[in-house]
């Protein structure tokens, strides 16, 4: 356990005997009562031997991260004044999208390159 989760594990300890609601309990205190409800979540299901969401946790071991480098640029449709152009590239390809795109067309574009399971 971190000196952060520690520390997270000590204010939910104080929480839960305090016997207040999470807002009653953060009023006045350096964090939020829905930080306070997650790290909860987050500790309890660390305990219970599940995986975490926190940063860098979602992905499982041994699964590869893919990556997609977004570029924004004028368009032609810009440039007629429908909005900003966008061009996604990955695995080769390379994606041209404006204002109003079709985003289950752009899920299976993506799938179909392998950004997605």
């Amino acid at each position: 356990m971190t000196t952060t989760d520690e520390k997270w594990a000590e204010r939910i300890r104080q929480w839960q005997e305090s016997g207040k609601t999470a807002e009653e309990f953060a009023a006045g205190q350096p964090f939020k009562a829905s930080t306070l409800k997650w790290r909860a979540a987050e500790l309890r299901r660390s305990a219970q031997g599940g995986e975490r969401y926190g940063k860098g946790r979602a992905r499982g071991p041994g699964r590869p991260i893919r990556l997609a480098r977004v570029v924004t640029r004028k368009s032609s449709a810009r440039q007629q004044g429908a909005g900003p152009g966008l061009v996604v590239e990955m695995s080769g390809a390379r994606i041209g999208l404006s204002r109003g795109f079709d985003a289950e067309l752009l899920a299976e574009v993506v799938r179909a390159l392998g950004g997605s399971r």
